[in-house]
């Protein structure tokens, strides 16, 4: 990894410390050494540009691989910051599927972490935007641990202290009849279903 990688990385987490001043929730404490114990996918709702930097933040002690639009990458100073900080592109306008070999390949062979924002795009605040099934085929062929994060957004630089919460790690149940529309739609909606009730947890506990 670039040398470039890790400075910026850690200008990252000093700045999200000190601006956004994350405040962490688990639902089955204690796990406040922050440090995720196996290659994981990691499923994130979306509230904006910030969400993986402080899921990485959150995570120092693990290498994570955000997932984000191809597009963003060519952009002045934002394609920079995500060039050095282990994003992965995904072609939004000419869908294929490059992104899960490059996420397999991460998760099990290099034994490394995958962070999915399954909305696609920015929602509103608790106002949760149907899930794309990529997901659930990610978690499925990779057969890979999962932990769901729920930030409690929009998450803005100096504004209200940016709230988490995450699940204990998971699996999908393996498809049956191979990987067909019926099971990747079932799994989406588990999976949707989940993220709301991690929100209903977070919102008991700050309010």
């Amino acid at each position: 990894m670039k040398l470039t990688t890790y400075i910026v990385e850690g200008m990252t987490a000093f700045l999200v410390k000190l601006l956004l001043r994350p405040k962490v929730y688990y639902v089955k404490p204690p796990a406040a050494r922050r440090r995720l114990d196996a290659p994981s996918l990691l499923i994130i709702n979306h509230t904006g540009h910030l969400d993986g930097p402080v899921v990485t933040t959150m995570f120092r002690k693990n290498k994570i691989h955000n997932l984000a639009a191809k597009d963003r990458f060519e952009q002045k100073g934002f394609g920079f910051f995500l060039r050095n900080t282990r994003c992965i592109p995904i072609d939004r306008e000419n869908p294929d599927i490059s992104w899960i070999h490059e996420s397999i390949k991460i998760i099990n062979q290099d034994k490394e972490c995958v962070a999915i924002f399954p909305e696609g795009r920015h929602g509103e605040h608790r106002k949760q935007l149907p899930f794309h099934p990529g997901a659930a085929m990610l978690a499925a062929v990779s057969q890979a641990p999962l932990v769901m994060v729920y930030i409690d957004g929009p998450v803005k630089v100096c504004g209200p202290r940016v709230r988490l919460i995450v699940s204990e790690p998971f699996h999908l149940d393996p498809p049956t009849n191979g990987m067909n529309s019926e099971y990747l739609n079932e799994q989406t909606e588990m999976l949707q279903q989940k993220m709301k009730d991690l929100m209903q947890e977070l919102i008991k506990r700050i309010e």
